[in-house]
């Protein structure tokens, strides 16, 4: 347990996030060869924070998965993705499960093997061990829909960008696992994260002066077979590290 380190988190992410959630203003985006303007209200928003689960553990984690997905929604009030979801005792939905059975791979893969697919995880529930091994970060924090538009939210990534950038280096990823988001992620970082195609889906950023593994992956929440996700997704990390 890093007392010292996850302090200073919780210190540092509430400050970013009391500046983030005062935020308005409009950007302009080229959407199919045209300029569009996009007009993003925080303030007025319900705005939904989000970051590290659990930052005792976290701190202390060789590996740590940061999720970079797209936008939470709900509520009439400010929440927190965190608290008020990923750490009750709620039934879990199908999405975080899947999320779940990824990170249990991922903590537990070797250089000697992947370790197997598993249908006997307790993780029908939020709060369960696998969610406190990681981090979240939503590119649209507020005004979230179901159904997420790529312009959209490529638009609040251009707008967020430091605040965005400053999210991600508080958190220390030693690997982030995009859900369909590395266009936007290139937006925040300032560059090209796919220099050159790589058929295993892995590439290398540097973050606070170290280097991050970033995947390149499908959204948790697609349709494909549970299996087939988390193979996909592990022998890419396998790939990266090995």
């Amino acid at each position: 347990m890093n007392t010292d380190k996850s302090k200073t988190y919780r210190e540092s992410i509430n400050e970013l996030f009391s500046q983030w959630k005062m935020q308005r203003g409009t950007i302009e985006q080229t959407v199919k060869k045209e300029l569009k303007i996009f007009e993003i209200n925080h303030a007025d928003s319900v705005f939904i924070s989000d970051g590290v689960v659990c930052p005792e553990k976290w701190f202390s984690q060789n590996v740590r998965p940061l999720y970079l997905l797209k936008e939470a929604y709900g509520g009439e009030e400010d929440w927190s993705l965190i608290d008020d979801h990923l750490l009750t005792d709620k039934p879990s939905s199908k999405m975080w499960k899947r999320i779940s059975e990824w990170t249990y791979g991922l903590m537990t893969t070797t250089e000697e093997h992947i370790t197997p697919y598993t249908t006997k995880l307790d993780h029908s529930r939020y709060g369960n061990e696998y969610l406190k091994q990681i981090a979240v970060v939503n590119i649209k924090k507020s005004g979230g829909e179901n159904e997420s538009d790529m312009d959209t939210i490529r638009a609040y990534a251009a707008f967020d960008r430091c605040r965005l950038k400053k999210e991600l280096e508080l958190c220390v990823p030693t690997v982030i696992i995009c859900g369909y988001t590395i266009s936007a992620l290139d937006i925040i970082l300032g560059e090209t994260v796919q220099k050159e195609r790589n058929d295993n889906l892995y590439y290398h950023i540097m973050l606070n002066g170290h280097d991050v593994i970033v995947i390149d992956y499908w959204h948790p929440a697609n349709q494909y077979p549970d299996v087939m996700n988390y193979y996909g997704l592990l022998g890419s990390f396998h790939a990266a590290v090995y």
